[in-house]
């Protein structure tokens, strides 16, 4: 009976470890869109190839204190190919509202089908980090 109180402190206790080391700044995606050629109006849900679209997303950093962000993704055919990687630089950011947008062409020669767009954010701080994620899904005709 001892052993199995012993176990069971030392699961909290792992628990209560892992819940500290997640802890970081708040970070939420509030959308994550794509927009037409002039960047303002949303596009179509089936989407023609040959024409210069753009994603837009945007997020939300919480809290009081100035974090590093890193952001990535990738723009993948639907065969798997990698058309676009997108590595910016870390940059340092205050809490509030911001945004990141960027062209994603599919050549009138490429299939048609479903190109997947992924996306990630890394917000840390002195309390840890967050990272959210989000996959947007593109249908080319």
């Amino acid at each position: 009976m001892a052993a199995l109180a012993a176990a069971g402190l030392a699961l909290v206790a792992g628990l209560e470890t892992a819940g500290v080391a997640s802890a970081g700044p708040a970070l939420r995606i509030t959308s994550f869109r794509v927009t037409g050629p002039g960047g303002t109006a949303v596009a179509p849900t089936a989407l023609r190839r040959g024409v210069a679209y753009r994603y837009r997303i945007d997020y939300r950093i919480g809290g009081r204190a100035v974090v590093r962000v890193r952001r990535a993704g990738a723009f993948v055919s639907p065969y798997g190919d990698t058309l676009l990687s997108i590595r910016p630089r870390r940059q340092t950011a205050d809490p509030g509202r911001y945004f990141a947008s960027h062209p994603v062409r599919v050549a009138r020669a490429d299939s048609p089908g479903e190109y997947r767009l992924t996306y990630a954010i890394t917000a840390t701080g002195r309390s840890g980090s967050t990272t959210r994620r989000t996959v947007l899904r593109l249908r080319f005709r």
